[in-house]
């Protein structure tokens, strides 16, 4: 975290010398505050000391107003910052472990955890630092004045640091809990309006709203607990500023009596009594708000450490690619799903992968993608001059996928199919739109390309967003295309034409097509079919 903040070191210690002066005016118009009341005791108006006083609390607030524009504008390129480095590291990391977290969780790590770290760091460092320089500068000049009310005063800071060291581990465990809960429901709420049409169809919004008030009930009773203990710190630290403001206010007042003080110095008493004592009460929200930091850095940091993706750094892009697989097995933690796999692929084949559901046929999709490994056993990707790459996340770059169900997002189609290729222009995309069978219904729209889609393809049908993804993987040109049920929502016809396209256009592209139709078997070259059990056969068609 400290590492992340460290571009922004400079603007921090800026706002912090700001913050200096502030406190420095205020403490300059405090001691001016003297002369002005001594010289009111003895008859004298100086309106002199009256102006600068007025002028320095003026020149306080505007530095003051000053100091908070930059903090928040710091804060926010901050946290925007981390926002970002946890996004990157969401993509990179290792896709079997990141896939165990709920999206929910995460964003709620994107949004609430990284806010309150941001807060922490561009505040709790800074203000931590100038409390403590506010205290030194109050204490020696109270010391100055009088030696036994500041010593008083200094007593007071730790006795109120005590108390809150003793509520310390419980305002740890609420915090956590709180994060927990706040996942929890983000979670549900998430998945649950990503899936309205189950929701409704099942008739399920009772049950919704049951469980909503499951949650509300465990939040609020976690939020009470919490706000219960922070009320108690914080009225131990108003006892702590209280007594220190009465024994000030008592101290001098005898002093007046006795002759030994003025009445401007018992204005400096009761005032630097006041902001020794405010600066104890800002440390006393202050650690709190360390607290949630701290949670929320555990959080994030659990995030972070996950495994990264291996990339070779390879940037070629070869023109054909086959497949060599030595010897794989693969297992999710015990489970068998891939059994001493050997699969050789030529450049431009055809492979149909069948077989009954949970036999591994999308696993194999992710071993070719490099979303997970081989258990044991080689997978290679064979180029045309007989080098061999093992498979890595680098050979992405050569890979279309057409995953399945839709994988629109929102935006324009022209933006979906951008990101099958980003520099594709006009023409491209009518071809392979041509090619997915989807450009005659593009062309029919009022905005063509330009129609903008809402979240899960909003405005066109299943069929037709199965189309638009399948164009998206056709428009790169790239070497490797893989369909893992890509035409489940498309009628007999429609998916004729499209295979056909693929087969006719695409002659030296290797495709693999997971598929449960055996209607699709005839535009294949072989088929591999994976039983229940892992094991698997090729044979020809």
């Amino acid at each position: 975290m400290l590492k992340t903040v460290k571009p922004y070191m400079r603007f921090i210690v800026y706002t912090f010398l700001i913050s200096v002066v502030s406190m420095l005016i205020s403490y300059a118009s405090t001691i001016v505050g003297k002369y002005v009341v001594d010289d009111a005791t003895n008859g004298i108006i100086n309106l002199r000391n009256m102006a600068w006083m007025c002028g320095t609390m003026l020149v306080s607030i505007l530095i003051s107003v000053f100091s908070s524009i930059i903090s928040s504008y710091i804060s926010e390129k901050f946290s925007f910052s981390l926002r970002k480095k946890f996004f990157n590291d969401i993509q990179r990391s290792v896709w079997l472990d990141i896939s165990k977290m709920h999206s929910g969780d995460l964003v709620t790590r994107l949004t609430s955890d990284i806010g309150s770290i941001s807060d922490g760091l561009i505040t709790i460092i800074p203000q931590t630092i100038l409390i403590c320089t506010q205290l030194l500068i109050a204490f020696f000049i109270l010391f100055y004045y009088d030696k036994k009310i500041a010593l008083f005063a200094l007593i007071l800071g730790p006795v109120g640091a005590l108390c809150l060291v003793i509520f310390r581990e419980r305002y740890k465990k609420y915090q956590a809990k709180l994060r927990k809960s706040e996942s929890e429901y983000r979670s549900f709420m998430q998945e649950n309006l990503s899936n309205l049409t189950v929701i409704k169809a099942f008739g399920r919004e009772d049950a919704n709203d049951a469980q909503m008030e499951a949650f509300r009930k465990k939040r609020l009773g976690l939020v009470f607990k919490n706000a219960r203990l922070s009320a108690a710190m914080s009225a131990i630290m108003r006892l702590v500023y209280s007594i220190g403001y009465v024994v000030a206010f008592c101290w001098g007042s005898y002093r007046i009596s006795t002759g030994d003080i003025t009445y401007g110095t018992l204005t400096i008493f009761i005032t630097l009594v006041a902001q020794v004592q405010g600066s104890i009460s800002s440390l006393a929200s202050i650690v709190p708000q360390y607290y949630s930091m701290l949670v929320s850095a555990k959080r994030i940091t659990s995030v972070i450490d996950l495994p990264k993706e291996e990339y070779i750094g390879a940037t070629t892009m070869p023109q054909a690619v086959g497949l060599e697989v030595e010897d794989v097995s693969f297992a999710y933690d015990t489970a068998i799903i891939l059994k001493h796999l050997n699969l050789q692929v030529n450049a431009g084949e055809k492979i149909a992968v069948i077989g009954p559901s949970g036999a591994g046929k999308t696993t194999l999709v992710r071993l070719l993608l490099a979303l997970t490994k081989p258990t044991r056993g080689s997978m290679h990707y064979v180029f045309e001059n007989a080098q061999k790459e093992t498979i890595y996340p680098d050979a992405r770059r050569y890979i279309s996928y057409v995953p399945q169900g839709n994988t629109l997002i929102s935006g324009s189609i022209a933006d979906n199919l951008r990101i099958g290729s980003p520099d594709a222009d006009e023409a491209e995309m009518l071809h392979a739109l041509k090619l997915a069978s989807a450009d005659r219904f593009v062309n029919a729209l009022p905005q063509g390309l330009e129609t903008m889609l809402s979240e899960k393809s909003g405005g066109i049908s299943e069929g037709q967003a199965q189309r638009i993804a399948i164009a998206r993987a056709l428009i790169g040109e790239k070497p490797v295309l893989i369909l893992d049920e890509a035409t489940s929502a498309l009628d007999e016809k429609t998916e004729t034409v499209i295979l056909k396209n693929i087969t006719e256009n695409l002659q030296d592209k290797t495709c693999f097509i997971i598929t449960h139709r055996k209607s699709m078997l005839q535009y294949c070259d072989r088929v591999l079919e994976i039983a229940e059990d892992g094991t698997a056969e090729i044979r020809p068609i």
